[in-house]
């Protein structure tokens, strides 16, 4: 055991690093950067100095930062807890990233919470308590919730967008649209959790952890995924057929028929397909804030 810690430590700092930004998954925290402080630029774009007003809105900075550091925590310990499982479907990364100890990992853990907590109370006292609840949902998430079917699905689509609130709190700003587009895009966030564990089936049904291709068996999970993507196609018709052919909705449309091409790929077992089908939707989807 002192051979494998003293190789760990002998690890130039440059691996480290690498390592540590796989685990935190940087390319999605970058995303929800990018999609908080876009969200901020479309509840202010109605007065003339946008810009300059949000570069000096010290709080809105210091929300992103909170939840930079706590997406970032968030992932370390989901990683902590899903590391026999992603040893067996995704061996090379998990591999790599053993060059960072477990009790480095939950050190940086805790840190990056603390300093999510403390940043966030800098903001205000009720979004501190925002990210404090945040924190404790994404533990309760690894820990309890990743070997229950059908509610950890959920609980990971809705904690996907979470951090989004923080920036409607901060502006006491809340439209009716924004939730029923949320309410779509947690939808498509579903539909791709559940491919996700046709892609880990594998190591989850070694582990006997009862997903639900596990649980149900491949072909009642596969009936089921087919059922929440009508759904997600019945959500976005019945918003096309209340608001119309709006600017805003013609992601809604596109999606629609990317959709359609998700069923196709699942049919004939394509989910890795799928999977980039659905990655480009989620990113299409932040984007299409600039024409709400």
């Amino acid at each position: 055991m002192s051979g494998a810690t003293h190789s760990k430590d002998k690890q130039p700092i440059a691996i480290k690093i690498i390592a540590l930004l796989s685990i935190v998954r940087w390319y999605n925290i970058l995303l929800t950067v990018f999609a908080e402080y876009l969200s901020a630029y479309v509840l202010m774009r109605a007065d003339s100095n946008t810009f300059s007003l949000l570069l000096g809105d010290w709080k809105l900075h210091a929300i992103v930062v909170s939840s930079i550091f706590s997406i970032a925590g968030g992932f370390i310990i989901n990683n902590f807890y899903d590391y026999e499982k992603d040893l067996i479907n995704r061996p090379d990364s998990t591999l790599f990233n053993k060059s960072i100890s477990k009790k480095t990992t939950l050190n940086f853990y805790i840190a990056f919470n603390v300093i999510a907590v403390l940043i966030a109370c800098l903001a205000s006292l009720k979004i501190g308590l925002f990210f404090i609840g945040f924190i404790s949902a994404l533990w309760v998430y690894s820990h309890k919730l990743q070997r229950l079917s059908f509610i950890k699905e959920l609980a990971a689509s809705a904690l996907s967008i979470t951090c989004f609130f923080a920036v409607l709190l901060h502006y006491s700003k809340f439209y009716p649209y924004i939730f029923i587009y949320g309410a779509f895009y947690i939808s498509l966030v579903y539909g791709r959790e559940l491919v996700k564990q046709f892609i880990n089936f594998t190591g989850d049904k070694v582990l006997n952890i009862q997903s639900l291709p596990v649980s149900l068996g491949v072909d009642k999970a596969k009936s089921f995924l087919n059922f929440v993507i009508v759904l997600s196609v019945a959500g976005g018709l019945g918003i096309l057929l209340h608001d119309g052919l709006m600017l805003r909705n013609y992601f809604i449309l596109f999606t629609l028929f990317c959709l359609v091409s998700v069923l196709t790929l699942t049919k004939y077992n394509k989910y890795k397909s799928a999977n980039a089908v659905y990655k480009v939707l989620l990113v299409a989807g932040i984007v299409n804030f600039l024409w709400m």
